[in-house]
C-alpha cells in the first residue's frame, strides 16, 4: 500500500536534505532535485560506457563495473548489457552472485542482493512509488523509495520484476516472468503475476 500523503506530511519532511529524505522513506519531488539527476544522469553515461567497452574488452569493462559499484562483493560477475543501474551506491551485491544480461535497478533507495544468487537476464527491481489515488499529485512529480532486500542462494528466472519495499527470504527460487508484489519467506519456490508461494524448497538452507 502506498504511503499517505498530505500537507502536513510534507512539511514535517522539509527541513532534511533530500538523501535523507530518501533513507527515511519520505516525499520528494524529483524534478525538483538537482542532486539526485545529476547522480542518474552521470550514472546512465557510465553505463553506456561500460556497455560500449564490453562489446570488445570484458575483462577492461569488469574493472569499471567494480569502479562504479562501492559495494560489489568478492567474485561477483555482472553481464553486460545492463539497462540501468540509477544510484549505483544504493545497490549491494553479495559474494560470488552472478547476474545475467540486461539488469535494471530504478532505485534512490537501498537494493540488496544476498550472496550467491543467481538473476537470470532482464530482471528489474524498482524502489519508488508515486500517488496511486490523485493524478495531480502523481503528475507533480511526487514519489518515495522503499527498499528491496533479496536474501542469499536466491534464484530468479528471466525477466523477473520485484517491486518497492518486498524482501525476499533465504534460498527462494522465483518463476521466469513473475512479478513480485509483496515479501516472500526463506525456502520456497514462487512464480505469478502476483507472485504466489508454490511449494517448499526440498533442500531448505
Amino acid at each position: 500500500m502506498v504511503k499517505k500523503i498530505s500537507t502536513e506530511i510534507l512539511q514535517q519532511s522539509a527541513h532534511k536534505d533530500i538523501f535523507q529524505k530518501v533513507a527515511d522513506g519520505d516525499w520528494y519531488q524529483y524534478v525538483h532535485e538537482p542532486k539526485m539527476q545529476a547522480i542518474v544522469k552521470r550514472s546512465a553515461q557510465t553505463v553506456q560506457h561500460i556497455n560500449d567497452v564490453a562489446k570488445t574488452d570484458i575483462p577492461g569493462a569488469n574493472q569499471l563495473i567494480k569502479a562504479f559499484l562501492p559495494n560489489l562483493g568478492k567474485d561477483v560477475e555482472l553481464y553486460c548489457p545492463i539497462v540501468s543501474i540509477e544510484h549505483p551506491k544504493q545497490l549491494t551485491i553479495g559474494e560470488g552472485s552472478f547476474i545475467n544480461a540486461r539488469l535494471q535497478v530504478l532505485s534512490a533507495g537501498k537494493v540488496t542482493i544476498g550472496k550467491y544468487c543467481f538473476i537470470g537476464p532482464n530482471c528489474q527491481l524498482f524502489t519508488p512509488n508515486h500517488p496511486t489515488d490523485d493524478w495531480q499529485l502523481r503528475a507533480q512529480g511526487w514519489e518515495y523509495d522503499s527498499p528491496i532486500t533479496i536474501g542469499d542462494y536466491c534464484w530468479f528466472g528471466g525477466s523477473v520484476i520485484v517491486l518497492p519495499g518486498v524482501t525476499i527470504g533465504r534460498n527462494v527460487v522465483v518463476g521466469a516472468g513473475s512479478v513480485v508484489t509483496h515479501d516472500l519467506p526463506d525456502n520456497v519456490i514462487a512464480a505469478g503475476n502476483p507472485a504466489q508461494v508454490i511449494r517448499p524448497v526440498r533442500n531448505p538452507k
